[in-house]
């Protein structure tokens, strides 16, 4: 069984829980079962972002934004935690289906690129870097004074 003595340290229950919409009763199964998969969603960030401590105590945006992308791979977790894609419902002579996006449907504490692209600063140094820059269609001959 994983160890889970690392209790995620940028979301919490509550922000989950704020985010569902729902009450999460201490100590409860529900209460256990997302503070699991918080942490998870963090050691999943922290095998990636290497510098994520040092990053979030020097800008505060960055830790917001930490809290966020953790929150929103719970929340989708929480949400449809089997990882259906689709449910048809029949009652009587009423059918109803729904969908569901991709994105939740993976069953797991998945991080999204999107999110990942908030999470990977982009480092300040350009030593390994490419930087394009527009190429002129013709170069300009150098001016010389009149007469030369």
């Amino acid at each position: 069984m994983p160890d889970d003595s690392q209790v995620a340290k940028y979301a919490t229950i509550s922000d989950v829980a704020d985010e569902l919409g729902e009450d999460i009763i201490e100590k409860s199964a529900r209460w256990k079962q997302i503070q699991r998969w918080l942490n998870r969603a963090e050691r999943t960030i922290r095998a990636r972002v290497t510098e994520l401590d040092g990053w979030a105590a020097a800008d505060a945006d960055y830790k917001a934004t930490v809290n966020d992308v953790e929150v929103s791979a719970v929340e989708r977790k929480a949400r449809n935690p089997d990882g259906m894609r689709s449910m048809m419902t029949q009652i009587d002579d009423d059918n109803f289906q729904q969908t569901v996006d991709t994105s939740r449907s993976t069953g797991e504490i998945v991080i999204l690129d999107s999110e990942w692209s908030l999470l990977l600063k982009s480092a300040s140094t350009t030593a390994f870097s490419v930087i394009a820059q527009a190429q002129p269609d013709a170069f300009p001959l150098p001016s010389y004074p009149y007469g030369y």
